[in-house]
């Protein structure tokens, strides 16, 4: 059963446990819902991001730099090293690290404390000095970086904000009508899912945030590609969903890729598929971007999970975290076949991504880590 030590974060995790609770062996659930939708206007801008280029976390702070178990860059690969010693510890004794980032360069994760405990963190691929972005937060949780600013949501307020990575003061981006959970970020703006059912937009060049759908139960983690928009439903019709980037359009509807699915949580897409966990059920599972049509089912990778939660894709496979066993970072091929742990003994692996050599990935504890592997 997954641990519950932070108050906001815990309503994400509370239905999780409440499944656990109702059986001794079945998966348990999660959700994006119940954030404590608290007023958090401008939350977080006493936290300098000018100061983080030389900012290590201090032990007894809100985490420790991460000592590292391979060469600087994940310059290793599971061939060179099988014995799984590419995992490299990027900081560790975080306050509940949830939400994870990459690109070329850096690391991001939020740490999901609440009363303005939270914090937006960084570290070098590979590992290095930890610096802090912004702190002072409240209860940032999703969390996105297009490589010159990172965004975050802060699902104890109802902002979500940004900081550019070459130094600078965090601002707000946009505010919405109830808690921000998760976000995503493309060439032309910010997008948004809240604990309200809504999925937002708001351009980075300065103009009006809108509402591209509502009325969408409770809205999870987020991505996009050129045309659309993809999130998690966990409520109501237990739904992965679709919409345009410019809106669903007046007497439109979203595009339901697949529905009455058993708390479906985290996803990820590639040219023509959209793949997401499925805490109810245990399992990991995937569909066409355009949907499945009358009769269609998803198609199952993995089954016999744990309350999997995060997931990414590259061009062969599958990533995912899972409870099963003391909690792992697992992978399948995206054809399906039998999963293959890549690290073991987590306590609550939660939110993943990956590049091209390595997968990153938050454990989601009161005094968590974040990790990266060698593919």
């Amino acid at each position: 059963m997954r641990p519950i030590a932070w108050s906001s974060l815990s309503a994400t995790i509370a239905l999780g446990v409440a499944a656990c609770s109702s059986s001794s062996s079945g998966p348990g659930g999660s959700g994006d819902a119940g954030q404590t939708d608290a007023t958090g206007s401008d939350a977080g801008l006493d936290g300098s991001h000018d100061a983080r280029s030389d900012a290590l976390v201090a032990d007894g702070d809100v985490g420790d730099a991460g000592a590292q178990d391979a060469p600087g860059d994940g310059a290793c690969t599971r061939a060179e090293v099988p014995d799984g010693s590419c995992v490299i510890t990027l900081a560790a004794g975080l306050s509940a690290p949830a939400g994870i980032a990459i690109d070329s360069q850096n690391v991001y994760w939020t740490l999901s404390v609440p009363d303005a405990g939270g914090a937006v963190m960084s570290a070098p691929i590979g590992g290095s000095a930890v610096a802090t972005i912004a702190s002072g937060l409240q209860e940032p949780l999703g969390i996105a970086s297009d490589g010159a600013h990172v965004y975050w949501a802060n699902a104890g307020g109802k902002d979500v904000m940004g900081a550019p990575l070459d130094g600078g003061p965090a601002t707000v981006v946009l505010t919405a009508s109830t808690s921000p959970q998760y976000v995503a970020v493309d060439a032309t703006g910010l997008y948004a899912t809240t604990v309200g059912g809504e999925v937002w937009f708001a351009p980075l060049d300065g103009g009006a945030p809108i509402v591209l759908v509502a009325g969408q139960g409770q809205p999870g983690p987020v991505v996009v590609d050129d045309a659309s928009v993809y999130f998690t439903s966990f409520a109501g019709s237990a739904s992965v969903v679709s919409v345009p980037k410019t809106g669903v359009p007046e007497g439109g509807a979203p595009v339901v890729i697949a529905s009455n699915e058993l708390q479906p949580f985290g996803i990820a897409i590639d040219a023509t598929r959209v793949y997401w966990t499925a805490l109810g059920s245990g399992s990991v599972r995937a569909a066409p971007k355009t949907g499945l049509g009358d009769g269609g089912a998803p198609t199952v990778l993995a089954t016999g999970q744990v309350s999997p939660t995060g997931v990414a894709v590259d061009s062969s496979n599958v990533y995912f975290t899972s409870e099963v066993g003391a909690g792992a970072l697992l992978t399948v091929p995206i054809g399906g076949g039998t999963p293959a742990t890549l690290v073991s003994a987590q306590t609550y692996p939660f939110a993943v991504a990956v590049d091209a050599r390595n997968v990153y990935w938050t454990d989601l504890t009161a005094g968590g880590s974040v990790q990266q592997v060698a593919k």
